[in-house]
């Protein structure tokens, strides 16, 4: 963490979903360090445009989307008013409240880059995938009460250098600045893949070659495992418990978050196209559905030219 503080921002709406995120937010990361929070906070509303959101063309659309673009300044007025009221709540002061026109994915994206934001943060609607794949999700592409008890963060890595990011990023963030009392308990999960899955062999011929496959994979999680230590110990974080699980890693970090009781599952994201993504299938977007906790999805900066 740089000398000035990076930017969180929390993106809202009307509905439940996004105002319990919001809450849980500053829960988080800014009730419990009132006298020097770790990020700056930054509460966007995207107010959707009148056309977006009545779809009229003809002459009569001049004489109705004033009526509308009027109704839509209430909702954002409501829904920032909300926002201040969860905030002065919660003892949070120091905050920035935008209401920006545009749609709600473009609009939090634009967000990001302007306050150079390390974190973004999206309620989810919990749809299930017919919905969501109609209505679109503005969590997916993107994407996180102090109890008494520490409560646990797991981190699923691979051999991938996005899960490995994903890793260090968490300890920066989390863990390395608070040596001494982390907010946390960190449990790191590798999940290993089993031989058959991986070469999906039958007959006389699979029992020869499963042996060296699963010998080749256990090295592989070996590897991962030894690397995630040595990134822990860079980062000054020893206090770790690491995992190693046989199974499909989407399954696996879900029951990760079951046994341990997570309240935060953290992931990589490969970046994946979307037709990549519906093809191969993505453990960050199954786990941001799947998962009965908080999913933050962490996405390795792209390099600028």
């Amino acid at each position: 963490m740089a000398s000035e503080k990076q930017a969180m921002v929390v993106g809202i709406d009307d509905s439940e979903h996004s105002l319990y995120a919001l809450e849980w937010t500053l829960d988080h990361f800014f009730t419990n360090f009132a006298s020097n929070p770790p990020f700056k906070l930054v509460v966007v509303h995207s107010k959707p445009s009148p056309i977006s959101a009545v779809g009229l063309a003809g002459p009569g659309a001049a004489e109705v989307l004033p009526y509308v673009d009027l109704d839509l300044k209430r909702i954002a007025a409501r829904v920032v008013e909300k926002a201040k009221e969860i905030c002065v709540t919660k003892l949070v002061n120091d905050v920035v409240v935008e209401v920006v026109e545009g749609d709600a994915r473009n609009v939090l994206c634009e967000a990001v880059e302007k306050h150079h934001a390390s974190i973004l943060v999206v309620g989810s609607h919990g749809y299930g995938a017919i919905k969501r794949a109609v209505l679109g999700s503005n969590s997916s592409e993107l994407s996180i009460t102090m109890a008494s008890e520490k409560q646990a963060m797991v981190v699923g890595i691979d051999d991938s250098e996005h899960s490995l990011y994903a890793l260090e990023w968490t300890l920066d963030h989390f863990f390395t600045n608070f040596a001494s009392n982390p907010p946390f308990k960190l449990v790191v999960v590798h999940s290993k893949p089993s031989a058959s899955s991986v070469v999906g062999l039958v007959g006389p011929a699979a029992a020869e070659v499963m042996p060296y496959v699963d010998s080749d994979l256990k090295r592989i999680a070996a590897r991962v495992v030894e690397k995630a230590k040595e990134i822990c110990v860079t980062k000054l974080v020893n206090d770790v418990v690491l995992e190693v699980v046989e199974g499909d890693a989407r399954n696996v970090l879900c029951e990760a978050v079951e046994k341990h009781h997570a309240s935060i599952l953290v992931v990589g994201s490969h970046g994946y196209g979307a037709i990549k993504r519906a093809v191969l299938g993505s453990v960050s977007d199954y786990c941001a559905h799947h998962a009965h906790c908080t999913v933050m999805i962490v996405k390795k900066p792209k390099i600028k030219h």
